[in-house]
């Protein structure tokens, strides 16, 4: 089995904490780094934005 640390990013202050933290976890496990970042802020004004039409944006560090 394979192990992956994965951090979910949303702009948030608490987030880039918990990617930070995420990063410096794999580093210490020598661990792949996952990355998970979902924006709302290029969406069309009326759009939806529940979780079934987000879509994922995988970072240029993303394994």
């Amino acid at each position: 089995m394979s192990r992956t640390v994965i951090a979910g990013i949303d702009g948030s202050p608490a987030s880039l904490a918990a990617a930070e933290w995420a990063a410096r976890e794999a580093r210490r496990r020598r661990l792949p780094l996952k990355r998970a970042a979902w924006s709302t802020a290029a969406r069309p004004p009326g759009s939806s934005t529940t979780p079934s039409t987000r879509r994922p944006y995988a970072g240029p560090h993303c394994a």
